[in-house]
């Protein structure tokens, strides 16, 4: 437990820093594949890519945008759009401006699961952030046991750290 709360300490910590400071940029990590988080050339669909230098990279950098009580808009760095669970449902795209449901569909947080892992976790549904069975397609799940898990945990790696 004391492990858990010091993981979403750290967590917490950096994306209040980054939000202080100038902005700071994430790629997001699913455990299962080491496959990143990707809005193909810069536009949806969102789906999962090893590496991508499209953009200079811009298509897999992330910021976490606070909205208060541990929820975060999870926005693009090529386009300023964000993550969406379309009318918070699957597909899970791009958009600039959810006002469906009071925008609770771009409205994420990190829920810890260990070792630096994390699900990432809709508002509106409760539901996580799901690589379906471990490929490329996303989608959300309530929850998941397939591959252990793997297939709905994702790491934030700073931009400033070499993927290759």
């Amino acid at each position: 437990m004391r492990k858990q709360f010091l993981l979403l300490l750290a967590v917490g910590s950096v994306l209040a820093a980054s939000s202080v400071q100038a902005q700071q940029y994430y790629r997001i990590q699913l455990k299962s594949s080491g496959q990143y988080l990707d809005a193909t050339y810069c536009a949806s669909p969102v789906a999962l890519n090893p590496g991508s230098s499209y953009a200079n990279g811009a298509c897999q950098a992330w910021a976490f945008i606070p909205t208060g009580d541990g929820w975060y808009k999870i926005q693009l760095k090529s386009n300023g759009q964000f993550l969406d669970a379309a009318y918070c449902s699957s597909p899970i795209g791009l958009n600039p401006g959810s006002s469906y449901a009071g925008g609770a569909c771009q409205l994420w947080r990190l829920v810890p699961a260990g070792n630096g892992w994390s699900r990432l976790q809709l508002k509106i549904n409760n539901q996580y952030l799901d690589a379906v069975n471990c490929t490329t397609t996303l989608a959300l799940n309530p929850g998941s046991s397939y591959a252990n898990g793997d297939c709905q945990l994702w790491k934030l790696v700073p931009m400033s750290v070499r993927i290759d």
